[in-house]
C-alpha cells in the first residue's frame, strides 16, 4: 500500500510541474531550475573497427582559471555487446553553449591485438586536476597547479569475427595511471603506466567513482571502489603529488561490505564538511544513501538511508554553484527504469531528500525508444566550473541512449550522446578553486 501511495504522489508531482517546471519548495534549497538542451557531444572520431560509436559519460574538471574540460567516454552502438566502451577523449571548453569534439584529445583507445581474436578494452581515466593558475588560501601559488591524474580500468578480451565478445569474461584485467598537465601550450599526457594492485598497500583499488576529485589543501580526494573477492567497498582515497607524480596515499572505507557498494561520489558541503554517496546492490539496490564526515574524511556517519527511492541505476551526490547539495538518480518505481532522471535537493540538516525536480524525461520528450526498448538517461555527475565569462557554473552531465544500442543491434538515435546542463541556483556562488 505504501509503495502504491508513493507512485501516486510521484505521478501527481509530475503532472503538476509539467516538463521543466520547478517543484514548490525548491527555492528554499537554492536550486531554481535546470537547462534541458539538445545533445552536446555525439559522434567521436576514429571508432574501433569502424563501428558506430557515440560519446557517453562525461566528467567535468577545471584546467585553468577560465577553461574547463570533459573527460568523456566513448561507447560502441548496436554491436550486441553490453557496455562496449571504446576508450575516451578530453574536450576543452570555456562556454557551455559551445562544446565541440572538433579538437578532441585522445586519452585511450581499444587496441586489436595480433591475431585479431583478442583486444584491449580500454576504459576512461577518471581522476582529478589542480587547475593551472590555482592559488592557495593565502594567495600564494598552488605548488602543483596545472597537474592532475587519471585512473582507468582495462581488460583483455576475446572477440570473434563478427565483433562479439562476452563482457562478463576477461583474459586479464589491469589498471593504468595517467599523469596529466596543462599550461599555455595546452593539455597533455605526461606519463601513462600500468599499475598493479599494490598501488596502495593493503587495498585493491579498482575504480574511481562517478565524480572527479575535489581539493583538500595540496591534496586531491576522490571516491573510489576497492575489491575483496566478489565484494566491493567504496570510500575515499587521498592522492598526493610526489616525485613520480600523483599517487594515492590513504584510503578510508565508508560503505561496508554488505551490498557491494560502487560508483561513489563526493562533495564538500557549504560548511566545509564532506558528503559522500554510493550505489548499493542486493538489498540496497533501490536505496539512496548519504554519509557525512565532520572531521575531513577520517570518520563517517550515514545520515540518509531512503529505500525505494531510485531505480536500479547509478546515483550521485552533487552540488550547485551556490553550494546546495543534491542527489541525481533515476525515478523509482519506474519501468523502464532509467527514462526519467531526477534531482533531489538535500534538506538543511542533511538528513532527508527534498522534493524532486525532473532533469530529463526522455520518453516524455522524445517518445518511445526507436528500438522498442527503453531510453537510458544515466550516470549523472557534476562540478562547479569557472568559464570565459568569469562566473561559476554548476554543471550536470549525463548520457542518453536507446537501450537497444547497448545490449542489442539498434542504431544510434539523434538524441544519443553526452549532455552538459547547467543547474541554476539563487544563492551566491561558492568557488571550488581560488584564482
Amino acid at each position: 500500500m505504501e509503495k502504491h501511495f508513493f507512485v501516486l504522489l510521484v505521478t501527481l508531482s509530475l503532472l503538476m510541474q509539467g516538463f521543466g517546471n520547478i517543484v514548490k519548495g525548491q527555492e528554499i534549497n537554492g536550486i531554481t531550475g535546470i537547462t534541458k538542451g539538445s545533445v552536446d557531444l555525439a559522434i567521436p572520431p576514429d571508432p574501433f573497427l569502424g563501428k558506430a560509436c557515440r560519446y557517453e559519460v562525461g566528467r567535468p574538471i577545471q584546467v585553468a582559471p577560465r577553461i574547463a574540460a570533459l573527460v568523456v567516454a566513448r561507447i560502441m552502438s548496436g554491436t550486441g555487446n553490453v557496455d562496449f566502451i571504446d576508450g575516451s577523449d578530453l574536450i576543452l571548453f570555456d562556454d557551455l553553449a559551445h562544446i565541440s569534439s572538433a579538437k578532441a584529445i585522445p586519452l585511450t583507445r581499444n587496441i586489436l591485438l595480433p591475431g585479431d581474436s583478442t583486444f584491449i578494452n580500454n576504459g576512461c581515466p577518471i581522476g582529478g586536476f589542480v587547475p593551472y593558475g590555482a592559488k592557495q588560501k593565502d594567495g600564494s601559488a598552488h605548488p602543483y597547479a596545472g597537474t592532475g591524474f587519471g585512473f582507468s580500468y582495462n581488460a583483455v578480451k576475446e572477440i570473434d569475427a563478427s565483433g562479439h565478445y562476452d563482457y562478463r569474461k576477461s583474459i586479464e584485467r589491469y589498471n593504468e595511471l595517467f599523469q596529466f598537465a596543462y599550461d599555455e601550450s595546452g593539455f597533455r599526457i605526461v606519463k601513462k603506466e600500468r599499475v598493479e594492485n599494490n598501488l596502495l598497500s593493503g587495498w585493491d583499488l579498482v575504480q574511481v567513482g562517478l565524480s572527479s576529485a575535489i581539493p583538500d589543501g595540496n591534496d586531491l580526494i576522490v571516491g573510489m571502489r576497492t575489491r575483496f573477492g566478489n565484494l566491493s567497498v567504496s570510500g575515499i582515497a587521498r592522492w598526493r603529488y610526489k616525485k613520480n607524480g600523483w599517487r594515492p596515499v590513504s584510503f578510508v572505507p565508508i560503505t561496508g561490505y554488505e551490498a557491494s557498494w560502487a560508483e561513489p561520489s563526493l562533495i564538500r558541503d557549504i560548511d566545509g564538511n564532506l558528503l559522500f554517496s554510493a550505489r548499493g546492490n542486493g538489498n540496497e539496490k533501490f536505496t539512496v544513501a548519504v554519509w557525512r564526515s565532520l572531521d575531513n574524511g577520517e570518520t563517517w556517519k550515514q545520515v540518509i538511508h531512503q529505500k525505494n527511492y531510485r531505480a536500479h541505476c547509478p546515483s550521485s551526490i552533487n552540488r550547485s554553484a551556490d553550494g546546495t547539495p543534491y542527489i541525481a538518480t533515476n525515478l523509482f518505481p519506474q519501468s523502464p527504469e532509467r527514462e526519467i532522471l531526477c534531482l533531489w535537493p538535500i534538506n538543511a540538516d542533511r538528513t532527508e531528500l527534498g522534493e524532486l525536480c525532473i532533469a530529463r524525461d526522455a520518453r516524455g520528450q522524445f517518445g518511445p525508444a526507436p528500438s522498442g526498448s527503453w531510453w537510458r538517461v544515466d550516470h549523472p555527475n557534476s562540478s562547479v566550473l569557472r568559464l570565459a565569462d568569469g562566473k561559476w557554473h554548476g554543471v550536470l552531465t549525463y548520457h542518453i541512449a536507446d537501450n537497444g544500442e547497448n545490449d542489442s543491434f539498434a542504431s544510434p538515435t539523434p538524441h544519443t550522446g553526452c549532455y552538459i546542463e547547467e543547474i541554476l541556483s539563487k544563492g551566491k556562488s561558492i568557488p571550488i578553486w581560488n584564482f
